[in-house]
């Protein structure tokens, strides 16, 4: 009788060590899919995120223009007019041939006039001409440019319905989404019906919900901390016409408040420190301008602010 010996690796029969084998390249093959699949996810998050947050920095832009509009405070010191000037030219040829001698001066001509034409044309042409003028709070008009105000929040509509789908996918709550839809449809009213204080209490509204959506997706501590500067900021400048000099003080007590964090955040870089210390200062200087109950002073004070932290 023949005997078959069996091939081992290590002690296991080859059929075994095969199997074996087996699963574990399947494991492997399943373990690296999943990390293919979560890297794909989170880039997909992160670029979701990314996307979302470039939307509400949109919607601060647009809102702070809105509500700047409502005094005509312009970002530069200056403003660039265009006028028309038409301008006229006139084309005068004449073309005259004459077979005409008169060597007398008695008027007799042997060939006699030939022909003689004459012609005159006009035209027109309309050009622009720019010029640059100061601008600035003490020199502007109070009339304010409600179409361009409502051109521009038109223009916010245009993309709305994307920016909302996007804070769904991020998760925002959605009572916040609704409210603020809301909230930007009685912003439009008020445009509409060219109502200065409404307009101006429901852009103090609307804009409420920026911080909410930037607490939620942003990891800038600077810039978080900003945006809800601004609100209380926004808060005390729609208050302005009221004369309600002692709510807008509070306002401005709680943008200190929470802009201090900044000062003593451990999380800020060093090159920042010297704009943060500066937006600071001017944040004071704004609360001792309610202290004047000057409307020019604040508005003066308010728009240097902005600008400053608007590049923080």
């Amino acid at each position: 009788m023949q005997i078959i010996e069996k091939k081992t690796y290590g002690g296991i029969s080859v059929k075994k060590f095969k199997k074996i084998a087996y699963i574990i390249l399947v494991i492997i093959i399943l373990v690296l899919a999943y990390v293919i699949y979560s890297n794909a996810t989170k880039i997909g998050e992160d670029n979701q995120k990314e996307k979302t947050i470039s939307e509400i920095r949109y919607l601060d832009t647009k809102f702070v223009d809105l509500f700047n509009s409502m005094n005509n405070i312009q970002t530069r010191n200056y403003k660039i007019y265009t006028a028309k000037i038409e301008e006229s030219r006139s084309e005068e040829s004449t073309n005259t041939s004459s077979n005409n001698s008169d060597s007398s001066g008695g008027g007799s001509s042997s060939g006699g006039d030939s022909g003689q034409s004459s012609g005159n044309s006009n035209s027109s042409q309309n050009s622009e001409r720019s010029e640059m003028k100061p601008s600035g709070i003490l020199t502007e008009n109070e009339n304010i440019d409600w179409n361009s105000v409502k051109n521009e929040l038109e223009l916010i509509y245009t993309s709305i319905s994307t920016i909302t789908m996007d804070l769904y996918q991020m998760d925002i709550k959605q009572d916040d989404i609704l409210n603020f839809n809301k909230s930007l449809d009685d912003l439009t009213v008020s445009v509409k019906s060219e109502n200065k204080q409404d307009t101006l209490n429901n852009l103090a509204k609307v804009y409420s919900y920026i911080p909410k959506f930037t607490e939620k997706l942003a990891d800038d501590v600077i810039y978080k901390t900003v945006i809800k500067t601004k609100e209380n900021i926004f808060n005390a400048y729609s208050k302005l016409d009221l004369d309600d000099w002692d709510g807008m003080k509070n306002d401005i007590t709680e943008a200190i408040k929470t802009y201090e964090t900044l000062l003593t955040s451990a999380n800020i870089e060093t090159n920042k420190q010297a704009s943060i210390n500066k937006a600071y200062i001017m944040l004071n200087e704004l609360q001792n301008a309610i202290n004047l109950k000057d409307k020019q002073v604040f508005l003066i004070k308010y728009k240097n602010l902005l600008e400053e932290i608007n590049n923080m």
